[in-house]
């Protein structure tokens, strides 16, 4: 095997949301047929002219790696995903060394796209008023009981509990944070049961509905997440605004020069892929 295992399972990661092991037999010939085309191309990329201004040193290999260890939680999961995918540490670095520079040549290809003046990211601001808000926020806390996942029975309890703990709740609400720190089993108990400001989505789907039409200082009914039962309370609510001009500007002007240089990019690209399949016709 060689570094080229480490593309393998990139694209399989990528492609199928799975390692290259763990793919079906009719998966795998499309890993390989992806896999070959996306080498064949790089090759074109590095036999570029812009690939002699890039160069990769050991100190740049070794950042990737670091960032594969983060990528992947851990050195010994990095290092279990090697053995499976029986690619040696000096080949590992020799496909980051590789990726590295095709990435820095593709960066290079679309060096001169210039960015978007201020007046353009004005004029942009203005023209599209309902891409710059600042999605509504509500302040939270909650009491958590947990289920066992391996004791259905467990749940009948559980659930008379937090009614139990709602009925006190909607008589005296004042009692939530000392309710919380007695009976909830997340770490926000410490907190008297605050998980502070979210935004839409930060939260499970069945608590984020519910929290975001609460009426503020109302308290939900029982909730189930994956992690057990819950009780919510509305502490606070922040309308959706819109964001400064001042500050979406620079945002938008980064967002405009990243989309025209990805699509010089492909343009660049895309002329590597006709000269690879017309070498390809050839043969």
């Amino acid at each position: 095997m060689s570094w080229h295992a480490y593309p393998r399972w990139q694209l399989a990661l990528a492609n199928f949301s799975a390692l290259p092991w763990e793919l079906s037999a009719e998966q795998l010939p499309e890993l390989e047929r992806q896999l070959a085309r996306k080498l064949a191309l790089e090759d074109l990329v590095l036999a570029s002219e812009l690939a002699s201004q890039v160069q990769v040193t050991p100190q740049m290999v070794n950042q990737a790696r670091s960032q594969l260890v983060s990528q992947y939680g851990s050195e010994a999961t990095l290092l279990q995903i090697q053995q499976q995918a029986a690619i040696s540490d000096a080949e590992l670095l020799q496909a980051l060394s590789h990726e590295f520079k095709v990435n820095e040549v593709l960066a290079l290809s679309s060096a001169d796209v210039p960015a978007m003046s201020d007046s353009e990211a004005r004029r942009y601001y203005l023209d599209h008023p309902r891409r710059f808000l600042r999605p509504e926020r509500r302040e939270v806390r909650h009491i958590l009981i947990t289920t066992e996942d391996d004791n259905p029975d467990s749940e009948p309890e559980v659930q008379a509990r937090m009614l139990g703990l709602r009925e006190i709740l909607l008589a005296e609400p004042h009692q939530f944070g000392e309710l919380a720190l007695r009976h909830s089993e997340c770490p926000t108990a410490m907190e008297r049961g605050r998980i502070g400001v979210v935004t839409p989505g930060q939260l499970y789907p069945e608590l984020d509905r519910c929290l975001f039409a609460l009426p503020l200082g109302a308290l939900s009914p029982v909730l189930r997440s994956p992690m057990g039962l819950h009780l919510i309370q509305c502490l606070d609510i922040q309308e959706a605004a819109p964001i400064p001009m001042d500050e979406a500007l620079p945002k938008i002007i980064e967002q405009h020069l990243l989309q025209a240089r990805q699509h010089h990019q492909r343009r660049w690209l895309k002329s590597l892929q006709r000269t690879l399949d017309r070498q390809l016709s050839n043969h």
